[in-house]
């Protein structure tokens, strides 16, 4: 009887460690985020993986939300904003994307519309709103 349960129980204990394993790495961190512009106020959250690009969806006002965290540098998180209008979106200096520190409580990002930015041609674009971004590291 107790060879027969030896097995059963290492069993038992590898599946164990292999579903709690598998919770952990189903949500590495998880974002809060809103976007206010003109036309109106988004918001939402996403479950997301390190080393994996995590979008999210704001139909309401056409816009996509792209984030990367990698697990070697948690502190810092890669974001990318885009619309269906191809003078949408950029950051501060007509960036195509910013980097900011996600360990912060909550990231105010202004965003804008209009040229990319050439070489080292100054743009201004006119702003559209604000995206709010808030990390959580479980």
């Amino acid at each position: 009887m107790r060879s027969a349960r030896a097995p059963i129980t290492a069993i038992l204990a590898l599946l164990g460690t292999l579903l709690s394993r598998s919770s952990v790495l189903a949500a590495d961190y998880s974002v809060d985020f809103g976007v206010e512009t003109d036309a109106g106020k988004d918001a939402g959250s996403l479950t997301c993986l390190f080393d994996e690009i995590c979008d999210a969806k704001l139909e309401s006002l056409g816009l996509i939300v792209s984030l990367i965290v990698f697990r070697s540098n948690p502190e810092r998180a890669s974001v990318h904003l885009r619309g269906g209008d191809l003078s949408c979106c950029y950051f501060d200096g007509a960036a195509d994307s910013i980097a900011i520190d996600p360990r912060k409580p909550l990231s105010r990002v202004p965003f804008f519309k209009g040229a990319r930015a050439r070489g080292a041609l100054f743009i201004e674009n006119e702003r559209v709103g604000t995206l709010y971004l808030r990390f959580d590291y479980r």
